[in-house]
């Protein structure tokens, strides 16, 4: 793979570029931004991509850019990045890029760059693009959630609202990259999975009075949340292994005054799964937990959801060209083409329309979403990466994209673009449960 004379001008342009890449990634990281809120992100990424020659939008779902080179008809193999930073204690300013988004666009965009120096969309006549994607990090839920409220955005994740604005109706292919810790097993991982997941929001509503004079004409909600809690703790021996549930809920308020018997708290969770029947199994389990715990003291919970991620499911052959590309740089036994991730990635969602493969990479040391989570060894951060991930779009562009367009006629979408959508807008859900109403009392 990329052994002919082409590809040796794409190594050395990646070589040339090397230093602004790395540059880049320090850049971004000193200026972390949350989801849709990415301005600076985007504007040197703008620069950058300006100077190719590419013709660029912005402005995308509030927040995102493509850039294209080659034949606007030409099948388009496109480059995926993340915009976004993560909340994280400990970090300056609480924000931090955590997950390695910072080396993602860095990496992205110096394999577009060097495919574009040299020359490589024109002369094979493929279709090259550079998609940066806001909100990949499901946060700020009120924020998004007012931003729907306005109509800004319809959905609560960037691919997600950029697949509803039609930016991904071209793509004939799909590749991502995403940093990882150091590990001694292995040095990159080609085909990993992801699970999917449903946002949850449960508001709990009792009644307020004097804590220590009057407890008794109260109704706490705090406990009715604590009790929710361990209901869901209770629920776990139920979930199957293989399903690979995670629920994990914070309190996000539980009272204002240690005087005052609470009348509001709230919970937030993710309910995160293998596949969608999984989910919603578990998800109903976790709603009988919350009314549960409503139920045991007298309160109302209202509970809110909203659609996370699909699970993320490579597409076979598209990993075969990625995994190609990977033995060009690393032994076998350092690439892991059986990882089983539990964590959610709106790259999913991509997957289930467009064939989609994602190469993560090692380089970083600390525990991703922490804030020591750094890069550790530069070459295997951004140099190795970028190579294996130019290798397979060059792999893809080859003789008018003969392979990219290979792989679309044999790739099974999991939805149509239609269905796709109106799964997300129904999974948008709200209900109030009462005891009290229910006729308990």
């Amino acid at each position: 793979m990329g052994g002919n004379s082409g590809f040796g001008e794409v190594l050395k342009a990646l070589e040339r570029g090397s230093a602004d890449a790395e540059g880049l990634a320090a850049d971004l990281a000193a200026h972390p931004e949350l989801g849709f809120r990415e301005e600076r992100t985007a504007a040197l990424l703008e620069k950058a991509l300006r100077d190719t020659g590419a013709r660029v939008r912005t402005g995308i779902a509030r927040t995102g850019i493509r850039a294209d080179l080659g034949p606007p008809d030409a099948p388009g193999i496109f480059l995926i990045a993340d915009l976004d930073a993560i909340l994280t204690s400990g970090a300056a300013g609480g924000v931090a890029h955590s997950c390695g988004h910072h080396a993602q666009m860095a990496v992205m965009l110096a394999v577009f760059r060097a495919l574009a120096e040299a020359g490589v969309p024109e002369r094979e006549k493929a279709r090259l693009v550079f998609l940066g994607t806001p909100a990949e990090e499901f946060l700020e839920m009120e924020y998004r959630l007012s931003l729907r409220a306005e109509g800004k955005v319809r959905f609560l994740s960037g691919k997600q609202e950029m697949i509803r604005l039609g930016v991904l109706d071209d793509a004939t292919v799909a590749l991502k990259y995403h940093s990882m810790s150091d590990s001694p097993e292995r040095v990159a991982t080609v085909n990993g999975t992801l699970n999917g997941f449903l946002a949850k929001r449960a508001t709990f509503l009792g009644r307020s009075a004097h804590a220590g004079a009057w407890p008794e004409k109260g109704i706490n909600a705090l406990n009715a949340a604590s009790l929710a809690l361990l209901a869901i703790h209770a629920q776990r021996e139920t979930f199957r292994d293989d399903d690979h549930i995670r629920v994990h809920p914070v309190m996000k308020t539980g009272g204002t005054t240690v005087n005052t018997v609470p009348d509001t708290a709230v919970l937030e969770t993710y309910v995160r799964g293998a596949s969608w029947p999984a989910i919603r199994d578990a998800d109903a389990k976790v709603d009988r937990a919350l009314a549960a715990g409503a139920v045991a003291l007298g309160a109302s919970v209202r509970i809110d959801n909203s659609p996370g991620y699909m699970p993320f499911r490579p597409d076979p052959a598209l990993g075969e060209v990625l995994g190609a590309a990977a033995r060009t740089v690393l032994a076998e036994k350092d690439i892991d083409f059986r990882d089983r991730s539990f964590a959610s990635d709106d790259i999913g969602d991509v997957a289930a329309l467009v064939p989609t493969c994602q190469l993560g990479y090692a380089g970083f040391s600390g525990t991703i979403h922490a804030s020591d989570f750094r890069v550790s060894d530069p070459v295997r951060a951004f140099r190795e990466p970028a190579r294996i991930l130019a290798a397979a779009a060059f792999e893809l562009a080859r003789d008018g994209a003969a392979k990219a367009r290979e792989l679309r006629r044999g790739f099974k979408p999991e939805f149509t673009k239609e269905e796709y959508l109106r799964s997300l807008e129904e999974l948008f859900a709200s209900r109030t449960l009462s005891w009290a109403v229910d006729g308990e009392r």
